[in-house]
């Protein structure tokens, strides 16, 4: 024996209690009715400090789940507790309380408690019942073989299950067992040795497939027939599935089982982000659980507010608040449409969007499994069966308990749906008394729910209804303490109380709900507006619409290292892509739409795009350039379906509306009807209807358009070390286009402008360009990037590569020794341009490159299409004063450039082996850790990805992540 110090006495006045440590031991140290006791600290159900809890007659109830314990004995005296606490040896010596951890406390009976009548005492009994069958192997039916033999029953008992598990409590399925701190033993309600001592017949992992109550038997899927005089459904229910395509698709996940709970463990293993569908508290712990571990999740709610068909919205949005400061993308009125296969990723469709992620986890709701009650003719409706205070059905022999049975609330007097821990053991317990023989009906208790999220224990007592009153009281709403009461609105009467991590609240309730107690300010807190719900989505909205990244920061975690490392859901993700089309495409930039070359004409015009979205530029008749979307006013069709041409006006091919060349409405066949009938409204005006147009820009021949009313000027844009070396190229002479290219890419589109803000590959990648000194370690070079990080030029004077190292020689895999040209004029190089560089490829943020390689010019157009593919529209030119054999000499040169060209076909496979490598071998990170002495910019040599970090610098501000 070793006596340790443990505490003071006036540490622990009468009636309390004092959590203490003593060699690693939790203890509760209790002072009642002038002695001292000592049990385990810590609940025997579920991590809770005791010291926490509240004393009452000789008994500690924990703080969690009320479950209660003798104080001189430890035993666990009533659910959820089934397991009695430790109790340890107390001596006072003085002013010193001592605890010795290796010797038991003195047991001693708790003095209030009256035993339960002996079986031949009650006069309630009835002895006709000798065979008794129990269908569904859960809870509620642990709770009827515990309380029918405690009555004295001392018949048979088989227990059939279609699980092959032994009884069990389903609320840890959602919470401990997701996060690794219990196993599914630690959940039996009826373990091996119960079932032996209570004498049950196990019939695990066989489901019963018909009743027969005239004869009073149940047929197994084994071909067994068991007879009954009393039978008890405890069937339970099964997950509500969605019905839209996809919901059965590998990934996606619904939570009943224990096989259930293990493989959304298993999928949040391996997990980045998931999507929970349904805003109930399934949902709500299944997002708390994920998020514990680590997992970005977006919760997916089709109702404007979670968990809206059960309680008011206050609370519902107050459970919102809770989710998404720890990190939950909570989106409302996001109805599912379907799910699809991207990857090795699932799409999550909604009217809005769609949510890439690795695994769906679905919460929609239970329903009650009602197949045998339906055969025997018991009463039912969609809620689940009808059943009395005692379980009984309307069937004679058969009771019902669980969530497949209706509650039957007697103080409200009617019957609903009720799915809680307290429910099943109490129905299960009540229908067990009832089929003993007990006629008489216990005390009924209130309703009482508990949920754990997101490090919250959340407790609710009593029922409630969205239409009901709220009033609030505590410091902060959805935080520890906060207090939310329920009323109805009629009679003022409370109906519920849900506190946060106060269960002391709830005690204090009980006796406000008995009492019937009306609602008043003074007492219990203001009433939360009936505003509440607008009021926080105007918050939300301007949230962000200030903060567009809100929602996307909690999905989209960039990795600890910074710009040196680029995640894949970059280049992958869906609604990362649809966020670049509308913050950057529509977004604060000018992008490139044409050559004022291509339309010199009033009335030519060609088809271009912005970003994906496919506009026209026309000149007018005023010699103005117009940009506007090719997509009618009317019913949407594209109305310019030719690439280019000459047109007085664009008429829609469906309905013939027509439109002039600066987009406005013109006209609208039959707009007021025929005889007097039909057409459009007398308010209609034609200006109201054109088409949506964007701001223009030229500068030495080249057309630029944006989403943005209020663009800053395209100098400024662009930058003066931007500007200088655009204008090298567009030095003023007239344009002349020479031809066009198009295709396309299965790659992202940002790989593009990455390709040539990557001198890096260029010495190692491509053979002609260091063969013949195009672009190779040693030459004169630079890789520019503005000072926002969004452009860059990549520049290199050509040499006669005769002056490479013979070590840059072994680095260079590309480098062919002794590789001539046939035709040595591709190698000629007309000093033509203003500028110190004979090779300089520049990309213009987002969609522009210009590429002047010695001679060949060139306009290179990226179209984004999606996440994994974008189009190259290519347009080739020249100067209008060009001789016919400078005309050649460019179209020759051309030839190292284009989809096929000695260069571009080497890019185009690269971009397509690093897209193949992110979707074939996902969730990894691209390194960009090549010269560190600049984090982000521009560098002078050619072994360097600073330019490609200053990019996603500008890219993250844009996005918001």
């Amino acid at each position: 024996m070793a006596w340790t110090i443990a505490a003071s006495l006036n540490e622990v006045p009468e009636g309390k209690t004092l959590g203490v440590e003593v060699d690693g031991v939790h203890i509760a140290l209790y002072n009642l009715d002038g002695k001292i006791y000592a049990t385990h600290g810590i609940c025997t159900h579920a991590l809770a400090l005791l010291s926490e809890g509240w004393i009452e007659d000789g008994k500690i109830e924990c703080p969690l789940h009320q479950g209660q314990f003798d104080i001189r004995s430890g035993k666990a005296l009533c659910s959820p507790v089934t397991e009695d606490l430790r109790t340890f040896a107390v001596r006072v010596d003085g002013n010193d309380i001592l605890v010795d951890v290796d010797q038991p406390g003195a047991a001693s009976p708790l003095k209030h408690v009256t035993p339960e009548p002996a079986a031949s005492e009650n006069t309630n009994r009835s002895d006709n019942t000798n065979r008794v069958v129990i269908v569904g192997a859960g809870q509620a039916a642990a709770a009827a073989i515990r309380a029918m033999r405690a009555e004295g029953f001392n018949g048979s008992i088989d227990l059939v299950g279609a699980e092959p598990h032994l009884p069990y409590e389903r609320p840890p399925l959602s919470k401990e067992l997701l996060l690794g701190q219990a196993d599914a033993a630690s959940g039996v309600r009826l373990s091996e040795a119960d079932a032996a001592q209570h004498g049950v017949h196990l019939h695990l992992g066989i489901a019963a497939t018909s009743v027969d109550p005239a004869q009073r038997q149940i047929t197994l899927d084994d071909g067994g027939v068991l007879a009954y005089d009393a039978l008890l459904i405890a069937t339970g229910g099964e997950p509500r599935r969605l019905s839209i395509p996809g919901a059965d698709l590998a990934g996606v996940h619904y939570l009943r089982t224990i096989e259930d709970s293990l493989a959304i463990a298993a999928a949040l293993d391996g997990a980045h982000h998931v999507a929970v569908v349904g805003g109930g508290f399934i949902g709500l712990e299944l997002a708390s659980a994920a998020i514990t571990r680590g997992v970005a999740v977006t919760l997916l709610e089709r109702e404007p507010e979670i968990m809206a068909r059960i309680m008011p919205a206050a609370i519902g949005g107050a459970f919102r608040d809770l989710a998404r400061r720890h990190g939950v993308d909570v989106r409302r009125n996001a109805t599912v449409t379907a799910i699809t296969k991207r990857g090795t990723r699932l799409g999550v469709i909604t009217g809005e969007d769609v949510v890439e992620v690795d695994a769906v986890l679905v919460g929609i709701g239970m329903q009650p499994m009602l197949s045998l009650a339906l055969q025997a003719g018991c009463a039912t409706t969609t809620g689940g069966i009808a059943v009395d205070a005692q379980g009984r059905t309307s069937v004679p022999g058969i009771w019902a308990a669980g969530d497949c049975a209706l509650y039957h609330d007697a103080i409200a007097g009617r019957r609903i749906s009720l799915e809680s821990w307290q429910n099943a053991e109490e129905q299960g317990a009540a229908a067990g008394r009832s089929m003993a023989g007990n006629k008489a009906p216990a005390a009924q208790k209130r309703p009482w729910f508990w949920t754990d999220q997101f490090g919250c224990n959340i407790q609710m007592l009593g029922v409630t209804g969205p239409q009901d009153g709220v009033a609030f009281a505590g410091s902060a709403q959805a935080a520890p303490g906060a207090i939310y009461r329920t009323f109805d609105r009629a009679t003022g009467v409370l109906t519920s109380v849900v506190a946060f991590s106060d269960p002391q609240a709830i005690r204090a309730a009980r006796a406000e709900l008995d009492a019937a107690t009306l609602y008043d300010p003074a007492v219990h807190g203001p009433l939360l507006s009936d505003e509440r719900e607008d009021a926080d989505t105007t918050t939300e909205a301007s949230l962000m619409n200030a903060h567009p990244s809100l929602s996307l920061t909690k999905r989209y975690i960039w990795p600890a290292d910074g710009l040196t490392r680029i995640p894949d859901w970059v280049y992958t993700d869906q609604t990362i892509y649809e966020r670049e089309v509308e913050k950057i495409f529509h977004g604060r930039t000018w992008n490139y739409v044409a050559l004022e070359a291509e339309v010199p004409n009033a009335g030519d015009y060609i088809r271009s795009n912005v970003g994906p979205t496919p506009v026209v530029v026309a000149r007018a008749e005023d010699g103005s350039i117009n940009v506007f979307e090719n997509r009618c006013a009317h019913r949407a069709a594209e109305f310019c379906r030719e690439l280019s041409g000459n047109a007085k006006e664009f008429v829609c091919p469906y309905h013939q509306w027509s439109y002039d060349l600066k987009g406005n409405l013109a006209g609208v066949p039959f707009r007021r009807g025929v005889g007097g009938k039909g057409g459009m409204p007398a308010d209609f005006k034609n200006a109201d209807h054109g088409l949506r147009r964007l701001k223009v820009t030229t500068h030495r021949g080249v057309v630029f358009a944006s989403y943005c009313e209020d663009m800053e000027p395209l100098a400024d844009y662009l930058s003066p070390e931007i500007l200088r070396e655009f204008e090298a190229t567009f030095d003023g002479r007239r344009l002349k286009v020479l031809g066009h290219y198009r295709h396309s890419l299965p790659g992202n589109w940002k790989l593009y402008h990455e390709n040539l803000k990557d001198p890096y590959h260029a010495t190692l990648l491509h053979t002609f360009l260091v063969t013949f000194g195009l672009l190779v370690a040693g030459n004169k070079s630079l890789m520019l990037a503005d000072p926002s990080g969004r452009h860059g030029v990549m520049a290199s004077a050509k040499s006669d590569g005769k002056a490479v190292s013979s070590d840059a020689k072994k680095e260079m895999r590309a480098y062919k020794e002794g590789m001539t040209l046939a035709d040595p004029r591709f190698m000629d190089f007309v000093d033509e341009f203003d500028s110190p560089w004979s090779v300089t490829m520049a990309t213009i943020w987002p969609n522009l490159i210009i590429q002047r390689e010695m001679n060949t010019l060139g306009i290179r157009q990226i179209v984004p299409t999606g996440p994994h593919e974008f189009i190259m529209k290519w347009t080739m030119f020249g100067y209008e004063g060009d001789t016919e054999e400078m005309t050649r000499h460019r179209l020759r040169q051309g030839n190292l450039m284009g989809p096929a060209g000695f260069l571009g076909l080497e890019d185009n496979e690269a971009i397509k082996f690093v897209q193949d490598g992110m979707l074939g071998v996902p969730h990894g990170e691209h390194l960009v850790k090549l010269d560190p002495a600049v984090e982000a910019g521009t560098a002078d040599n050619l072994i360097s990805e600073s330019a490609i970090r200053a990019m996603y610098k500008h890219w993250r501000a844009e996005m918001g992540l």
